[in-house]
């Protein structure tokens, strides 16, 4: 039975992607929803093919708007739902929230159900300043600090990446930033369970994967 997990906040794909493929690199079966309103995973990964809602790419199967049953996600040990701010309901064994540090972007997520708020984990993007603190988005959202799983500078790598992403339709993990490796793979022992040991070698072969 598939493990489900829910991407939300800040339209911005990439974080998502990352995590998908680094799963898959390690011989995981994967699914990715896109029922962002951007579609901009799905868009890049499909590259502009308006004809098509589904596409098989490099051991993922991706898709868009959609919604599946058991029978579907049954066939995977990972579905992942990038749902950007598209805040409609969706129950998922794990909860991640994006958001930057931005008074716009922190408000959207107090949008959300406060019962998923407290089961989420988060990765705050796009600091700039340390005048707004990690500490100051957990208290607006009513959060605890330890539900922070990754906090990211703004880093010119990591946005070069994305628009590499967007016009190419893959991107490899070894040329983001440090901080954004570090939290792809904080995500990733929360969602798998495993040991260190383990989590360590799925890092080593995602980042030796040449398709990502």
């Amino acid at each position: 039975m598939a493990k489900t997990i829910a991407f939300r906040g800040k339209e911005k794909s990439d974080f998502a992607y990352y995590v998908a493929k680094s799963l898959a690199a390690n011989e995981f079966t994967v699914a990715v929803i896109d029922n962002s309103y951007s579609k901009d995973l799905f868009i890049s990964v499909n590259q502009l093919d308006e004809d098509l809602t589904s596409v098989a790419k490099e051991n993922i199967i991706y898709l868009r708007d959609a919604v599946v049953d058991k029978d579907f996600t049954d066939k995977f040990d990972f579905v992942i739902y990038y749902l950007g701010l598209n805040l409609r309901p969706l129950t998922t064994e794990y909860s991640f929230i994006l958001t930057d540090f931005s008074f716009t972007g922190i408000s959207q997520m107090e949008a959300l159900d406060d019962e998923l708020l407290a089961d989420s984990y988060y990765i705050l993007r796009d600091k700039v300043s340390n005048k707004i603190s990690e500490k100051s988005v957990a208290e607006v959202l009513k959060i605890h600090e330890d539900q922070i799983i990754g906090s990211l500078p703004l880093e010119l790598k990591d946005e070069i990446a994305y628009l590499n992403f967007n016009y190419e339709g893959r991107q490899r993990i070894k040329d983001t930033s440090a901080d954004m490796q570090y939290a792809v793979i904080s995500a990733i022992a929360i969602i798998t369970g495993d040991n260190a040991k383990e989590i360590k070698k799925y890092y080593r072969k995602a980042k030796r994967n040449r398709k990502i």
